[in-house]
């Protein structure tokens, strides 16, 4: 078994026009993977063997007629439990839904399929999304491919996992506060939490309805493109290969670059701040002036968020799922209690919240009529372990994992902004460390290319994922297959 991380979906399309590879034998090979990595890394919850086989045969078929479907033709994808596919498991990783299967497709999935890609299964995620390490106490949870007794990060731990372990190039994942970029930073993949609304939310579970996103997670950030311009329904050929690469990356130059201190709380650790610094170097030498740009109190942007994310986060749980508390004693420890401590979040709470929510919006549009991006951190330092998932030693003392993160992801889910998270080099420890792009509504395009040019200047290694074959963890709940 060859552990190298498999090419881009664009390097796919590529060799299946030139006849060098077939969709079978890419899906066969994803399947294999799966087989011999995931029993020690636990991304997937169900595994959709024969019917992806069947898609692939297919695929090839008009691959041979000369009809690709579009530009993720033949791509193998895997998908977020808590975004519906049709004859999955509905459980959104909860057993306060036991038995449920889902009968129709979420929309997003709907055009990645249009677009010629292949759902090989659907991954893990914290419990209905509520939380950051994609671990539960009694169904066990994900690994993180650099080091099985770390977490991934979270909610959308599964996906970025998948993609780490180049069990799939592509994946689909949902963020209302950090749930992409979190795990996307902490498996050393790249994650897009779009612009708010362009791409449908219909058939994705809901936790805080006004900070969801629904974007995708990949190795390449040219995979992220390509997946945004079929998700948000940018009109692709889909007859052809689909939108090309966007600009040359040269195209940075003159770009204005915001940095923000005040939302380093808490600070950095001194291997985190030397990436970010490395990544600011980066953008500065390719001709990007850097300024500072005041963007309010992180801990204030933090509590808005959590203000809002907890009254319409018990709306969904008590009256859209109508599992909460009905079935309280199935939830886990964690997610119960934060439903427990939404339901004494009042009105004016809510309103007050909502009212500083649009102040810190003007703020950001304020910032971004200034500069063209912003650099700052996905988190300030690395996962916490497997075994005590909501705790981590941070600068000498022990923090909750959630303030390690939260504060750093939060503002974007506020605010609506597109976010892209990069992965820029690895800590002390050997883990990834990634950086966040923040642009303006619907500047999708600037995030992702600022992200490629730090990919390119920053690579990461390979993943030391060989282990993972031999591994094989207390998962509770082995993938369905």
């Amino acid at each position: 078994m060859n552990f190298e991380r498999p090419g881009s979906a664009g390097d796919l399309l590529g060799r299946y026009l030139g006849r060098e590879v077939s969709p079978v034998e890419v899906v066969t090979e994803a399947l294999q993977r799966i087989e011999a990595l995931d029993g020690g890394i636990g991304a997937f919850r169900a595994i959709f063997a024969d019917r992806a086989l069947g898609e692939a045969a297919d695929r090839a078929k008009a691959l041979r007629d000369g009809e690709p479907a579009g530009p993720l033709h033949g791509v193998p994808v895997a998908v977020k439990e808590l975004i519906d596919v049709e004859g999955a498991p509905g459980t959104y990783g909860s057993r306060a839904l036991v038995g449920r299967v889902h009968t129709r497709d979420a929309a997003a999935v709907t055009r990645l399929c249009a677009a010629g890609a292949i759902v090989i299964g659907t991954t893990r995620s914290h419990e209905f999304g509520w939380g950051i390490t994609t671990q539960h106490e009694l169904d066990g949870g994900t690994r993180n491919p650099w080091d099985s007794a770390r977490v991934p990060g979270g909610s959308s731990g599964g996906s970025a996992a998948a993609v780490a372990a180049g069990m799939v190039p592509l994946a689909l994942g949902s963020d209302t506060g950090g749930s992409i970029r979190i795990p996307a930073s902490y498996c050393g993949v790249a994650g897009l939490k779009p612009t708010y609304g362009s791409i449908s939310s219909e058939g994705v579970v809901p936790l805080a309805p006004s900070l969801d996103h629904v974007g995708p997670i990949a190795a390449r950030i040219e995979d992220l493109w390509r997946a945004w311009h079929v998700l948000a329904d940018r009109h692709p050929d889909r007859r052809g290969r689909g939108p090309g690469w966007m600009l040359p990356l040269e195209k940075i130059r003159g770009l204005r670059v915001g940095i923000a201190p005040e939302l380093n709380d808490p600070p950095l650790n001194p291997s985190v701040q030397a990436r970010f610094h490395a990544a600011l170097a980066v953008l500065s030498q390719s001709g990007c002036p850097v300024m500072v740009v005041a963007l309010g109190s992180a801990a204030h942007l933090r509590s808005t968020f959590a203000t809002i994310q907890m009254v319409e986060a018990f709306h969904s749980h008590s009256r859209v799922i109508g599992t909460y508390p009905s079935r309280a004693a199935d939830y886990g420890t964690d997610v119960r209690g934060r439903l427990e401590a939404a339901a004494k979040v009042g009105l004016v709470e809510y309103l007050d919240a909502r009212d500083a929510a649009r102040a810190a919006r003007l703020r950001f549009e304020h910032a971004l009529a200034t500069v063209d991006v912003l650099l700052t951190p996905v988190a300030a330092g690395g996962p916490s372990t497997v075994d005590r998932p909501e705790v981590v030693e941070h600068l000498g003392r022990t923090v909750e994992f959630r303030d390690l993160v939260m504060n750093y992801t939060t503002p974007q889910n506020l605010t609506g902004l597109p976010a892209c998270s990069v992965a820029v080099g690895l800590d002390d420890e050997g883990l990834p460390v990634g950086v966040q792009l923040t642009a303006a509504a619907g500047r999708e395009a600037t995030v992702l290319l600022v992200a490629a040019v730090l990919q390119n200047a920053l690579p990461l290694p390979p993943v030391p994922i060989s282990a993972c074959a031999a591994a094989k963890t207390d998962l509770a709940s082995p993938p369905i297959r």
